[in-house]
């Protein structure tokens, strides 16, 4: 704090230092950017960039985020939930000081989309009715495409027709929430 004069008036410049809203960042985890697919899981190790009195207490900040099969340690295993999101880790400990220990890390969970069957062979001009799951997304429709322009045709519903010739075709199904989500089924048509 220091004393400004302007046209004879005293003024105080007081400046203020802040850290970030309580969150430590002593604290380095392995793999630095986790994540999983929805229902997977992970092991996540944990060090310390400073002395801690007490082991890291873990908890999932989100409710329905996930869980652990071990919360408690510098190697735990994390349970990812059944919906795909971000979810936010946190560990917590004791300083030698007394003092809390706090940090806090994002978890990405991805969906798991597949289609069924996932590899068929058919003959040409044969059809075949293909089903989609999008596993950690609210809801599981697609949409259906052949990936090769001449790979032969496939309806809304999922029934694919083969082409006349021969090759290896690729049916791909893409989420309706998430187009970035998408699974894909080869055919083999002989």
């Amino acid at each position: 704090v220091k004393p400004v004069n302007v046209d004879d008036v005293p003024i105080l410049t007081l400046t203020l230092a802040c850290g970030p809203s309580g969150e430590d960042q002593g604290l380095e985890i392995l793999p630095t950017a986790p994540s999983a697919k929805v229902g997977e899981q992970i092991v996540i190790q944990a060090e310390p960039l400073e002395a801690l009195a007490t082991d890291l207490t873990w908890e999932v900040r989100e409710p329905h985020g996930g869980g652990f099969l071990r919360s408690q340690g510098f190697t735990i295993t994390y349970v990812a939930p059944a919906s795909a999101g971000t979810y936010t880790l946190v560990a917590h400990a004791r300083r030698a000081d007394g003092s809390r220990f706090r940090a806090t890390f994002p978890v990405q969970v991805r969906p798991d989309p597949s289609v069924e069957p996932a590899m068929i062979a058919l003959a040409p001009g044969d059809t075949q009715v293909f089903a989609a799951r999008m596993k950690g997304l609210p809801r599981s429709t697609v949409t259906w495409s052949v990936e090769e322009p001449e790979g032969g045709e496939i309806s809304p519903e999922g029934l694919y027709r083969a082409p006349r010739r021969s090759g290896t075709y690729h049916v791909i199904a893409t989420s309706t929430v998430d187009a970035a989500v998408s699974a894909t089924a080869t055919v083999k048509v002989e």
